[in-house]
């Protein structure tokens, strides 16, 4: 939770540089295979890459079958969460701002629509603040490294290729991808917390835990009641023969 709480409060600070970083991005363009890399890892954070991901843990990793829902509702949740956030902050993306002959006070230009008036005509699409790309990766990652620790790696690898893909294609300021990550990390909060989600989705893994079957248990018992009935038949017939 404290994570997130500091990428909210860094916010503004990044916004003082928002002007200059996302006008450099738009200069120095990366090579055409560092770019695709970075269109590769967007896709971590798109329902298509998310949906892939789950089905690859349905099919490959049986023992992790149960954590699914989580990490349906941790992207899920994150990216509604998110695009509820943008209805309310009125504020255009780099690509739609002309960033050679704007002024590093053009970032602050924050608008906030409190009473809805413009929800009629909300597009998800042309908003910046906060980057929903960003807090479904952020929230998703989280799950995947509770889930698989050991790829914990190549997860947060992912979150930081989603970060700069989203700032190099033009969608998002510095300042939206941390404000992404932070609703991200507070809808991860409330999916883990025992307190909030978490025990729902914690009482619905342990009753989807696979059990061991109750015949191979018994079996053994089974065979052990045979043969000490066995060496008793056996004892019986040499006693009559000895007899």
């Amino acid at each position: 939770m404290w994570m997130s709480g500091i990428s909210l409060l860094i916010v503004p600070m990044l916004t003082l540089i928002d002007v200059p970083v996302g006008r450099w991005l738009a200069v120095n363009r990366p090579s055409k295979e560092i770019a695709s890399v970075f269109e590769l890892a967007g896709y971590f954070s798109h329902a298509t890459g998310v949906f892939l991901i789950l089905l690859c843990i349905l099919l490959m990793a049986p023992r992790r079958r149960r954590y699914v829902p989580r990490l349906a509702v941790l992207a899920m949740g994150a990216g509604a969460v998110s695009t509820i956030a943008k209805m309310f902050v009125l504020r255009e993306r780099p690509s739609r701002i002309n960033l050679d002959i704007a002024t590093y006070d053009k970032a602050w230009h924050w608008v906030f629509d409190w009473s809805l008036d413009q929800v009629a005509t909300f597009d998800a699409g042309t908003r910046a603040f906060p980057s929903s790309n960003m807090a479904v990766a952020a929230a998703f990652a989280i799950g995947l490294a509770a889930v698989l620790p050991r790829g914990r790696w190549v997860f947060a690898m992912m979150l930081l290729g989603t970060m700069l893909q989203r700032m190099y294609s033009g969608a998002h300021f510095i300042s939206d991808v941390f404000g992404g990550a932070a609703f991200g990390l507070i809808w991860g909060y409330v999916c883990f917390h025992p307190k909030l989600l978490g025990s729902l989705f914690d009482r619905m893994e342990s009753e989807r835990r696979p059990k061991r079957p109750l015949f191979e248990e018994k079996l053994p018992r089974i065979d052990e009641a045979k043969q000490v009935d066995e060496a008793k038949s056996d004892d019986d017939e040499e006693g009559r023969i000895a007899a």
